[in-house]
């Protein structure tokens, strides 16, 4: 896979005002991130998490370092199209409707009208804000807004998706949505960058995880190598209780600890997709 994002020795100052002293909000760092992959970044608030999404959308400068997006300077005009950034604040031109939001979306990015107007249909559709078509942005809750910037994010269907607390704001089901478009758009080749503090979904959605502590690496890699233990598990299926018993006696003989026999447990995230399918396979079909 093509590199999408290259940052080496990113660093990111802010000067200090008065007898305030300089910020260093990103020390030095680096990143790599491919085509279609799915990174997460975490960390508390103040660890440098919107400030590399910034620099990486072309909106913050960095102080020092080499950053590349798509091979080119974040800043170039050339990748309008080809990168999207959606930021944690509110939407601006909240006296437009949803529709004329993404409208001016596709304007500013230099997309086709009948292109801008198709995918914002199915966006919206797909993001369940078709029923508020004729509702002013203002009127919105905070999970609409966040599901209504994400779609204009969306709408250029770009190589690089920067995220920004996609998620903050929405119920389990607006959620589920969110992770569902950001696999498709990864298995469609999209890098896919996103600060969450939601720990479930990133676990469910991420290739590997960048974690920031007061503008430093804390730790990176995979999840299955930033996750696993030195213990082994067995796990079986489709036996009766009375075999699987002898199975832990005959492990506990061999010098197996903390043997014991249970069903295993999911999330309530998983429970809440579930009911979101039931609700769906319920609905009348038209």
């Amino acid at each position: 896979m093509a590199t999408a994002i290259s940052a080496k020795q990113l660093t990111v100052t802010f000067p200090g005002r008065g007898q305030r002293p300089a910020v260093e909000a990103l020390q030095p760092l680096d990143l790599e991130l491919r085509a279609g992959e799915v990174v997460g970044i975490l960390g508390p608030n103040g660890s440098g998490k919107t400030t590399l999404l910034r620099v990486l959308a072309g909106l913050q400068p960095p102080s020092s370092g080499d950053v590349t997006v798509l091979g080119e300077r974040p800043s170039s005009r050339g990748l309008k199209q080809r990168v999207a950034y959606q930021s944690e604040g509110p939407l601006p031109l909240a006296t437009l409707s949803a529709p004329e939001y993404l409208a001016f979306v596709g304007a500013e990015i230099g997309l086709p009208n009948p292109v801008s107007d198709r995918r914002a249909a199915a966006l919206l559709a797909r993001l369940g804000l078709d029923h508020a078509r004729r509702r002013r942005i203002r009127t919105f809750s905070t999970g609409m807004c966040k599901r209504l910037a994400l779609a204009g994010a969306l709408l250029a269907e770009p190589e690089v998706l920067l995220l920004d607390e996609p998620t903050s704001g929405l119920d389990p089901f607006g959620s589920a949505t969110v992770m569902e478009l950001l696999r498709e758009r990864a298995a469609a080749g999209t890098a896919v960058l996103m600060a969450s503090h939601h720990l479930l979904e990133v676990e469910e959605a991420c290739d590997a995880v960048l974690v920031l502590h007061n503008g430093k690496v804390h730790q990176r890699g995979a999840l299955e190598d930033l996750l696993a233990t030195d213990e082994h598990a067995l796990i079986v299926s489709g036996l009766d209780e009375a075999t699987l018993q002898e199975l832990a006696d005959l492990a506990e003989a061999r010098g197996a600890r903390d043997v014991r026999v249970e069903r295993p447990r999911d999330h309530l995230f998983a429970l809440f997709r579930k009911l979101g399918r039931d609700r769906s396979d319920e609905e009348p079909r038209r």
